[in-house]
């Protein structure tokens, strides 16, 4: 049985969402790296080399818990190549969908991207999105035990798929 199980993906993907809904599923506990290190503000008023450091110390923390864990990341989490080994202890997902669904999505979503966005509730730089979407793309697919496609399914679908496969494939009991 694998004790942590890690969502990654871009930004918006639903790696939050699905992680919270999966973890209540399977019965593990939920841990959102972004919102532990509060992403937005460190961006923001320091740097992505300041959050990319805090990102990794978290990834520490959270491999040395002896919990069960769904563990939804940060969509650069894979950049750094301490972090992928880490996961590829673990069991990872990748959540992966269309560049434009993802875009469509952030959109919608109500959270600042500041790697995205100028400001709060501005327009997604698309050109920036699909450079970070080709850089990333590969550093997923390397990572991931398995790929699931979020492309026009919903949450509950994405949950239940991926709650089966764990039990299918012993990941989990």
């Amino acid at each position: 049985m694998v004790s942590k199980i890690f969502l990654i993906g871009m930004m918006g993907a639903g790696k939050t969402s699905v992680g919270k809904k999966v973890s209540k599923m399977i019965n593990y506990e939920h841990i959102d790296i972004d919102t532990r290190i509060n992403s937005e503000d460190i961006i923001k008023n320091n740097s992505i080399e300041e959050f990319r450091k805090l990102e990794k110390k978290e990834i520490l923390k959270i491999k040395s818990l002896k919990k069960n864990i769904v563990i939804s990341t940060g969509g650069g989490i894979i950049l750094k190549s301490e972090n992928r080994k880490i996961i590829k202890k673990y069991y990872s997902i990748y959540l992966e969908a269309s560049i434009e669904n993802l875009i469509s999505r952030i959109s919608k979503d109500n959270s600042y991207r500041p790697l995205i966005q100028s400001s709060r509730n501005s327009k997604v730089d698309k050109d920036i999105f699909k450079k970070l979407f080709i850089n990333r793309k590969l550093k997923y697919n390397s990572v991931a035990d398995i790929v699931f496609n979020t492309d026009n399914k919903n949450i509950d679908y994405i949950s239940k798929k991926i709650k089966e496969h764990l039990i299918k494939n012993e990941i989990i009991n």
